[in-house]
């Protein structure tokens, strides 16, 4: 007879050990889409995910809006401008296009759209404060843009 028969023979922290990994493999593919244009840097995806999980204030949710700004750092974009972007879309647009929008196909798609078009703005009105030159907005974007919306829709719409 077995006396620990109740025991778990699992890993005790297999959620951390799998997390660790994400963010490995995340920051290893955002060292690739640097050096290569076809690879959409997920700035969309990681934008929805956080105005859909902000609420709840997870840990998630600070790796994500870490995942963003070290997004930034690599591309050329000026520092905590997604973080300055959500603040804006989560507390004046976001609860506008929930309300106008019920799906949440095309809230999504809204969302990924906003926080490419969004960050584009924000960092042109960052260069103008500081008399820099102004980023350019090229067709690229919107292959990212539509790379994001399809991944989006699959990933995050249990999410809400």
């Amino acid at each position: 007879m077995q006396t620990f028969s109740g025991m778990r023979r699992d890993i005790t922290y297999n959620k951390y050990i799998k997390l660790i990994f994400l963010a490995l493999f995340l920051i290893v593919y955002q060292i690739f889409t640097g050096m290569y244009s076809f690879l959409s840097p997920l700035v969309g995806v990681f934008f929805v995910y956080i105005s859909n999980c902000f609420k709840y204030g997870s840990f998630k949710v600070y790796l994500a809006f870490l995942y963003l700004c070290f997004f930034e750092l690599n591309h050329g974009f000026y520092l905590f401008s997604t973080v300055f972007l959500f603040i804006v879309f989560y507390y004046l647009i976001k609860p506008k296009i929930a309300s106008a929008f019920e799906s949440g196909s095309w809230t999504i798609a809204l969302s990924v759209v906003i926080a490419y078009v969004g960050l584009y703005l924000v960092n042109v009105f960052f260069a103008y404060l500081l008399d820099r030159p102004l980023l350019s907005f090229s067709f690229i974007y919107f292959f990212y843009m539509a790379i994001d919306i399809i991944l989006a829709n699959l990933l995050l719409r249990g999410s809400r």
